[in-house]
């Protein structure tokens, strides 16, 4: 899947592991980069159910996002559809990373 990114942060933890420790942490830097592996290799979101980290679609105000666990509490999440639309999730092949947050607070 083509995979993109929503800041240059994110981007360079996801290319640079040295730099994903001292921006994250040494757990959380791991978890981030497996994770960003997982997009990159699938074809497509309905995919990413057969990979670890809980990849799932997220609902109300995030509807049209995923989530993915990092660290406990935090989670990946990433964008793959206009909110407003009926999405066949087998059908999108290209994700944008959001954020890093602990949207259970």
């Amino acid at each position: 899947m083509k995979v993109e990114f929503r800041d240059k942060d994110l981007e360079l933890c996801a290319m640079d592991e040295a730099y994903a420790i001292r921006r994250m942490g040494k757990k959380r830097a791991k978890c981030y980069r497996t994770r960003i592996n997982a997009l990159v290799t699938v074809a497509n979101f309905a995919d990413l159910s057969k990979y670890p980290g809980h990849f799932h679609e997220l609902v109300g105000n995030r509807k049209g996002q995923w989530a993915c666990d990092l660290d406990q509490p935090y989670r990946l999440i990433i964008w793959g559809a206009e909110p407003d639309k009926a999405v066949i999730w087998a059908e999108v092949t290209e994700a944008e990373v959001i954020e890093i947050i602990d949207y259970h607070k």
